[in-house]
């Protein structure tokens, strides 16, 4: 049986959460406000025509960084590209990335299963970028770690 996701309410001060636009549908929003959560979303922070000309990560990171939300994202690659990476760091966020291929249905399950974890990571000080899996959250040091073990 999976556990019930914690209500906004569970929190002294729940974290806010901004959802990238590569998985920025109404049923993934819906999910977390109905749990009473403040969600942002990239069309109401920068307008609908931002994001028609293009709005790269090194433009809204700084913006939700300042603001203080975590964010929700499927871009396994960010921490590839030299200047996303900058901009990621400068900012300060929690990042928790979600499978990118993972369908719908997915998503909702290992934002359940593991939000309470992702709320209490949040108010943490040292921001850090996270993966959602089946087994649990996989942080950045440990995704490294496992990576270069599997190397050798």
């Amino acid at each position: 049986m999976t556990p019930e996701p914690p209500h906004a309410s569970s929190w002294a001060a729940p974290p806010e959460f901004y959802i990238d636009e590569n998985m920025a549908g109404r049923t993934v929003r819906r999910f977390i406000a109905d749990l009473g959560y403040v969600v942002h979303t990239p069309a109401e922070v920068f307008g609908r025509e931002s994001l028609d000309h293009g709005l790269d990560d090194e433009d809204w990171l700084p913006v939700v960084g300042a603001n203080g939300w975590a964010v929700f994202g499927r871009d396994q690659r960010i921490l590839e590209r030299e200047m996303e990476f900058q901009a990621y760091r400068n900012a300060k966020i929690h990042m928790f990335l979600l499978p990118g291929h993972a369908p719908l249905v997915e998503i909702l399950h290992l934002l359940a299963v593991n939000l309470a974890d992702i709320c209490a990571r949040t108010s943490a000080r040292r921001p850090n970028v996270y993966w959602l899996t089946r087994g649990g959250i996989e942080d950045y040091e440990q995704r490294v770690a496992r990576r270069a073990k599997r190397r050798r």
